[in-house]
């Protein structure tokens, strides 16, 4: 049991009294257990993450890659997937790149770490990059780093508007407040 604790406690948002609750109720219910099983087939045979930009893609289609509408010449840099997510459910009509992380010294997290020469390669002159890194020491760190890397190989780069507070992350935004903050952002290299 401590074993099947400790693997569960390894997902994000799950604590120690949440994964007995998990076990317990999975042993009691055949059902859900059953239903777990199918989740876990059916997530592991149609998402995966997108080799281009590393958000998701759904049956081998990412919503921001694939789509033809987006403006190719707009890339939004989040830090995780669930913040773009967020970003796709605003008016933002550009592609995105997932970080999956921001750069942390004290942690030993590098700049390559987080797919930033990724972010790197798909830049031209022609790009605009938004920085939407969460507001906190290490999202400026990061953002600061993007900037330095990249202020001379595009053509535009902005950062989202202060209306989010500091220490504030994208994931608790609501739609309205990321949709302004997108759209009132203020240039920091032109």
């Amino acid at each position: 049991m401590k074993d099947l604790v400790e693997r569960l406690k390894k997902i994000e948002g799950i604590t120690e009294k949440t994964s007995e609750k998990i076990i317990f109720d999975l042993i009691e219910n055949d059902n859900k257990l059953t239903l777990l099983k199918e989740t876990l087939d059916y997530i592991e045979k149609n998402y995966k993450s997108c080799e281009v930009c590393n958000y998701y893609k759904f049956k081998n289609i990412c919503d921001f890659c694939d789509n033809k509408t987006r403006d190719k010449n707009l890339i939004c840099v989040v830090t995780s997937k669930k913040e773009a997510k967020k970003v796709f459910k605003s008016n933002y009509k550009g592609l995105i790149h997932v970080l999956n992380g921001e750069i942390n010294l004290n942690k030993n997290i590098l700049p390559e770490s987080i797919h930033l020469p990724n972010l790197f390669a798909r830049i031209s002159k022609e790009t605009e990059v938004i920085i939407a890194t969460n507001l906190t020491f290490n999202g400026e760190v990061t953002a600061n780093y993007i900037l330095n890397s990249l202020k001379n190989e595009c053509k535009k780069i902005t950062r989202l508007a202060r209306g989010i507070p500091f220490g504030g992350s994208l994931d608790y935004l609501d739609d309205e407040t990321l949709t302004n903050a997108i759209e009132n952002r203020k240039i920091i290299k032109k």
